[in-house]
């Protein structure tokens, strides 16, 4: 990998250019090919309104890549982005955020003021990304979304999910997006907290990380019935933790 890497995020509609993504999908999530968003899905995406957007260097590698379709909630349209992977050797370079960015400027662009997506509430990164880099709240949670899969990340789990709010035109994201973390106020505060070296229990003690997974799935689903929502996501160092932090959900939220 160069030193100084050079890529730019552009709409991918050449099918030559949207196969590559196959390839990512296999080698950031451990795929089996019946679980891979198929070619024909991506060509389909970006012909009824959503889009493909992809990271590409000089030599047209894609080096990673984001979709989303439209859809529809409280009679508003918005997009679902349903992937986002970069090739292994090329993460943590900033080129998620960067793939993000785009997607935001487009959606925008379009009048469209809200982007949802789903990620494993046990995998951390995803979680400090989504929630303090792109400034994200979680209002809903879905138990084993796609059932078993294939993926080497999933260790065999259940596919439970948070849903990721990117409410784009906010005053939160905005903060987020300019990199000024939002301070937690006097609000009702409850946190979920969860070991920093979750990833390699899920590896190595199967076992511990269901109970740990069902741990949250219980005490996400109580606080999500009363109104609570995922605010802010803090990664303690020092005592080896991480904790989600839930407030009741009021749009004030959105105005910080």
């Amino acid at each position: 990998m160069p030193e100084a890497l050079s890529y730019k995020i552009e709409l991918l509609t050449n099918v030559a250019l949207l196969r590559q993504c196959l390839e990512i999908q296999r080698r950031a999530w451990g795929f089996s090919d019946e679980d891979l968003l198929p070619i024909r899905l991506l060509v389909v995406c970006g012909k009824i309104g959503g889009h493909v957007f992809g990271a590409l260097d000089a030599n047209g590698r894609v080096l990673g890549f984001l979709n989303a379709f439209p859809g529809l909630r409280d009679g508003q349209v918005y997009f679902h982005s349903q992937m986002m992977g970069v090739l292994p050797e090329y993460q943590n370079l900033g080129i998620g955020r960067q793939l993000k960015l785009a997607q935001r400027e487009e959606a925008l662009r379009l009048d469209v003021s809200r982007i949802e997506w789903t990620f494993d509430p046990l995998e951390v990164r995803n979680a400090y990304f989504n929630i303090e880099s792109l400034g994200a709240i979680c209002r809903r949670f879905y138990v084993d979304t796609y059932g078993t899969t294939s993926s080497q990340l999933q260790a065999g789990l259940p596919t439970d999910r948070l849903v990721a709010e990117w409410h784009l035109d906010s005053a939160r994201v905005a903060r987020h997006l300019r990199q000024r973390g939002v301070r937690k106020g006097e609000s009702e505060y409850v946190s979920l907290e969860l070991p920093l070296d979750i990833g390699k229990i899920r590896s190595e003690e199967p076992e511990r990380a269901l109970q740990l997974q069902l741990l949250v799935r219980e005490r996400c689903l109580n606080l999500m019935v009363q109104g609570y929502c995922i605010s802010h996501f803090e990664i303690d160092r020092v005592q080896q933790k991480v904790r989600y932090w839930l407030q009741p959900y009021t749009s004030h939220i959105l105005d910080l």
